[in-house]
Formats: C-alpha cells, structure tokens, sequence
C-alpha cells in the first residue's frame, strides 16, 4: 500500500530520497513505487551485472514507440512487467531473463514499419492491411537482429506472435520450436491486451482475463506457461494497469555517479 513518510527516506533499491511522496513498504525496505519494488524483487543482481544504461536508454526509446500507439500507451513497459513475473515463475533466471525483459520492451519494435494509415485506423484491417501489420516481428528481428546484445531477445520479437499449435505468425513455428522467451510473453502480451481498456471495449477483470487466456492452453499458448501463470497470479494481479512514470534504472545511475563523486 502507497503511503507517505514523517521523516526523510531513501529508496532500497534506487537510493532516491523519499520526503513527502508516497512510498510502499515490503520485506526488504522502503521503496519510492511499484516500480523500483519489481526491479528490486526481479531484476537486482542481474542489472548489477549489466550495462544499466543499455535498459535505461531502451526504456526512454520503447516509450517513444508507445506514444505513437495512442489507444495502447506504455503497453510495452507493463507488459515487459507480466513477461518478467511469469519468466521467472518459469524457472528462468539471470541472463535468459533480462533477454526476456529487453525482448518484451523491445516486441513491437517493427511497427515503426508500419504506416500510420495502418497502425491508428480505427476501424477493421483490410486483407492487404493485415499483411503489412503482421510484417512487423520481421521487422523488428532485422532492426534488432545484429545487435549482440539483443541477439537472444531478438528471437523473442521475431517469434512473439507464434502459436504453440503452429497457426501464429511470420514463420508458422510450433511447440518447442518457439523460442521458451516467445512462449512466456506471448501470455504476457495476452494478459495486458485483455486488462487494458481500448476504444472499443472496456478492460476484463484479472480473472476473467486469466480464464480467456487458459482456454487457449495448447492453441495459441504453451501449457507449461499457462501452468506457472496460476502459480504467479497474487503477483501479476498486483501490477495490472500500472503505469509507470519514471525509470528507475535512470535514477539508479544518476545515483550512482553522484556517489563516486
């Protein structure tokens, strides 16, 4: 629960000094929103480990591409939130899940592609239209293909619209051909497309999200990822629908560079 400090505080996990904002309070200490409290439960040890300036400028660059989607506005940050809680209920650690993240940031990359005509018109896709949209994970995996960093979470952009049954696209891949990152945010995606008011329809409740979802188990959906998600819903519930408004991976190098001075 959000609430708001008598005395000065600093952040556990961005070292930002608190006074006067609100502020959640867990286990491992005080932190300035939900968003330094995910990296913290998530993503600590791994960021230390990393160029943190790579995620930061992701972030700041992935943030850009939202915009130009009015109606799905910092769809990519909270989905990248979804991706990372059911990788890790999934057993993926370290390295595999910050591919994960970087991937789930980065998934729609390729509709800078696409025209405006096509990504904002209102109303239903024409057949030639569907074709142009559904070049975008090819797109994405060329932008972000021979970037050695984001080799691995290249795939997870290629692949994120894949279906475990083999009727996704751009490539028709099936089961465990499907990158294990592609299978895990595909749920990911899903979630936030159905917890997300749109124009045309209002966002479903958690569980009627979760239900939609676990109909489509061995269809559109890896069974063994629709398994972990009842094991992570507590978790996953608690970050729907939140925006976040600052990055804390920029806050956390400003921190640190104020500190070697």
């Amino acid at each position: 629960m959000l609430r708001h400090p008598d005395k000065p505080l600093v952040c556990a996990h961005c070292g930002t000094k608190i006074e006067g904002a609100a502020f959640i309070e867990k286990e491992g200490g005080v932190y300035i929103g939900e968003e330094c409290y995910f990296r913290d439960t998530y993503l600590d040890g791994i960021v230390d480990r990393i160029e943190a300036t790579y995620l930061a400028t992701i972030e700041a660059f992935v943030s850009a591409i939202d915009a130009r989607e009015h109606e799905t506005g910092n769809h990519s940050l909270r989905v990248s939130r979804f991706a990372v809680i059911l990788g890790n209920a999934y057993g993926m650690r370290d390295r595999p899940l910050i591919e994960l993240y970087c991937g789930a940031l980065l998934h729609d990359i390729g509709k800078i592609g696409v025209p405006d005509a096509v990504l904002l018109k209102k109303g239903p896709l024409t057949a030639q239209e569907e074709k142009i949209m559904h070049e975008h994970p090819e797109t994405g995996f060329r932008i972000i293909g021979h970037i050695g960093y984001l080799k691995n979470a290249s795939e997870i952009i290629h692949a994120h619209h894949e279906h475990f049954d083999g009727s996704g696209y751009p490539r028709g891949l099936k089961g465990d051909d499907i990158p294990s990152g592609a299978r895990v945010f595909s749920v990911a995606d899903a979630l936030d497309a159905l917890t997300a008011a749109r124009p045309y329809r209002k966002a479903l409740r958690f569980e009627d999200a979760v239900a939609e979802i676990e109909k489509e188990s061995g269809r559109v959906f890896d069974p063994a990822v629709i398994n972990v998600l009842g094991f992570a819903r507590d978790e996953l519930r608690g970050f729907v629908g939140k925006v976040p408004s600052f990055s804390p991976l920029q806050g956390k190098v400003l921190w640190r560079l104020t500190r070697m001075n």
